[in-house]
């Protein structure tokens, strides 16, 4: 992961490259991916090969079937006749990738309204793998060396067959890491990595309602920014440190949204690999670690760029 001033890249959850995956499961990838938001086509095919290789009559030696490896019980209230052949069947591609699709969007919005530590894609996709209930047990990932692997193994791959600039249900374009390095004028309190190891550990609390810039300023250390509004911050930061449209931040930038009928408009702290720690984005109030052009989706927001972490203005 690239860090605001320090080197290496990593891709982003996108499309699907098209020789990772076989050509006639890609559209219903894609398909299963625009159920929800947070989820997307690579992330669903990385699950469906940990799951079965790709193998649609493949059966476990438990009794999960098909492709996306559902058990009778769980298929039973997942399952429809998506490709409208008259059956509902696990072992039809186009039922079960349409199922692992809902049923990863469900575990999602549990993920992100349990208030667990972690990332809630990771928090999701262990609930596929040893049931929700675990994950309630333990409050985070559960410790289960083949949930650990089946969640390493999955965010590495769908990363990996992800294609730059892929984009899900009318999103304004997925976000990845970029490189940057740039001598910042007033050094902040905090290192850009203990920004980001700090906002993560704010996931599911509360106390934040319409203050995204004091969070991101408290992230670096700051007790506030010295400046009212969110978008305001964005053209106090000096022009060569401003990236107008760019959607390839480093981890630890500080990325601008405007959001219609708003004046403050909206900042959050990008934590790379897509994702942002955000304010009242899925519960007013709470931060929430969410795919960065989720701002978009939900609010209609227009995304306005990205700047270094650099607060002029600043209180100590």
């Amino acid at each position: 992961m690239a860090i605001v001033g320090e080197a290496d890249t990593a891709a982003a959850y996108g499309g699907i490259r098209a020789d990772a995956v076989p050509a006639y499961l890609i559209p219903w990838y894609t398909r299963a991916a625009r159920q929800c938001s947070g989820i997307t086509p690579a992330l669903l095919a990385a699950q469906g090969y940990q799951e079965s290789r790709f193998n649609p009559r493949a059966v476990s030696p438990k009794g999960a079937a098909g492709i996306a490896q559902f058990m009778p019980t769980t298929w039973a209230r997942w399952g429809r006749d998506d490709d409208g052949n008259g059956v509902s069947s696990p072992f039809d591609v186009g039922d079960a990738i349409m199922a692992q699709g809902r049923l990863m969007c469900a575990l999602l919005d549990k993920a992100a309204a349990s208030g667990y530590p972690g990332d809630p894609i990771a928090l999701a996709l262990a609930g596929y793998n040893a049931g929700w209930g675990a994950v309630e047990l333990y409050r985070r990932v559960p410790p289960y060396p083949e949930t650990q692997n089946y969640v390493a193994e999955i965010t590495r791959r769908a990363r990996e067959w992800a294609t730059p600039g892929g984009t899900i249900a009318g999103s304004g374009g997925t976000f990845h890491d970029g490189t940057h390095r740039i001598a910042i004028p007033r050094a902040n309190p905090r290192s850009t990595r203990a920004a980001i190891a700090w906002a993560r550990q704010q996931a599911g609390t509360y106390g934040w309602f319409r203050r995204c810039l004091n969070f991101t300023a408290r992230a670096y250390g700051w007790q506030r920014a010295g400046v009212d509004y969110a978008i305001d911050h964005y053209y106090v930061v000096p022009a060569r440190m401003r990236h107008d449209g760019d959607r390839n931040p480093p981890p630890g930038a500080l990325l601008y949204w405007r959001i219609p009928g708003q004046r403050a408009g909206h900042v959050s702290i990008y934590l790379g690999d897509g994702l942002i720690a955000s304010n009242d984005i899925l519960a007013k109030g709470r931060i929430d670690i969410v795919p960065a052009d989720l701002i978009e989706k939900k609010w209609g927001a227009r995304y306005v760029g990205w700047t270094v972490p650099y607060f002029p203005h600043a209180v100590r």
